[in-house]
Parts: structure tokens; C-alpha cells; sequence
């Protein structure tokens, strides 16, 4: 991030916070890319699709009063979804026992990619679980981290159709054989 981008989102993020703790809201991240301003807000026992557009109808007010964004952008707010993006030494903390991947810095030492259990976290870094033994980072080695969803098995393709299995080579021929007897 440039440094024009870093002053536009501490500018942005100074307003917008006001707002998010007025409605009970953690403000989990805030990024502008490519003229897209987005803001992901999160609350403890999950974002109300209520909540999320009397926050968006709010920030949407800020905007026009105080035009913190030279320029046109477009404005995004949502909620993290399930695979939440773990920015904050607190984010690593409630995720603790979860599925995640990250991603280090690319001077790090080991493989880029780190994939497991996040088994501790604390206020200088973290520690997964990869399967093939722990590894240990410190917040500054990691790029950026997120938490995994198992969506469960791939369907098969050419599965079932309107909820019925679909017959088997062997089952078709079957089904011929009988209709010819029949005839």
C-alpha cells in the first residue's frame, strides 16, 4: 500500500469507527484498492443484515459531509463471511482450534503457504499446526491469514438430477431388457 493509500484509509478509518461502535460493530478491516473503498464490519454474535445497512446508510452520511476521498470510489461494506480474514492479534486469539491459511512475507524462511490448526496466539504471533509439525510466526511474518470453512465433499459430476440418482450404464440396459420381454 503507497503511502497516499495508508493516509487515505488512517483519514477514512478515523470516521468511519465512530459509526461502527455506535451500532455495536467491530470494524475487523478497512482497505482502498483500485477506487474501491471497502470496510468489513463484524458483531460478536454475527452481522444482522439490518445492521449492515443502517451502518452502509450511515458511512454513506459521513461521506458526504466530509468528502475524505478525493475523487470518485466506489464503497463496499460487508461482513467477513466465513472465511474471515484475520488481521488483528485478537482475530488469531477468537480463531484459536480453527482451520486457517496464511500466507508470509516473501522473505520469510519456509514455505510461503502455511495450512493447519491454529493451535496458540498471543500478542507477538502464532502458532499452527500443519500436520507435518508446528510453525511458529511472528505477526510480522505473515502477509495476510484467514480462517478455512470445510465446505464438505465435491459432488461427483453428472450426480443426481432433480434429486434422483442417475441410473447406471448397467441399469439402463437393464430397464431395456425388461421393457423388450415385455413387448
Amino acid at each position: 500500500m503507497s503511502d497516499i493509500q495508508g493516509s487515505l484509509v488512517a483519514n477514512f478509518t478515523s470516521l468511519v469507527t465512530p459509526i461502527t461502535d455506535d451500532f455495536h460493530c467491530e470494524l475487523v478491516d478497512v482497505d482502498f484498492n483500485n477506487g474501491v473503498m471497502k470496510l468489513i464490519i463484524d458483531q460478536p454474535d454475527g452481522l444482522l443484515s439490518e445492521t449492515l445497512i443502517e451502518v452502509t446508510k450511515s458511512v454513506s452520511r459521513m461521506i458526504d459531509a466530509e468528502d475524505p476521498i478525493p475523487g470518485r470510489f466506489t464503497l463496499e461494506i460487508s461482513s467477513p463471511g466465513v472465511e474471515r480474514p484475520l488481521k488483528k492479534p485478537e482475530h488469531f486469539r477468537r480463531s484459536i482450534g480453527e482451520d486457517v491459511s496464511m500466507k508470509t512475507m516473501p522473505d520469510v524462511e519456509g514455505d510461503r503457504r502455511v495450512d493447519g490448526v491454529l493451535r496458540t496466539a498471543d500478542e507477538f504471533g502464532v502458532t499452527v499446526d500443519t500436520g507435518d509439525g508446528e510453525r511458529t510466526l511472528r505477526f510480522g511474518e505473515i502477509r495476510s491469514a484467514r480462517t478455512v470453512y470445510a465446505w464438505g465433499p465435491t459432488p461427483k459430476k453428472g450426480g443426481q438430477k432433480n434429486g434422483s440418482p442417475k441410473a447406471s450404464q448397467q441399469e439402463k440396459n437393464t430397464k431395456k431388457g425388461q421393457l423388450a420381454d415385455e413387448r
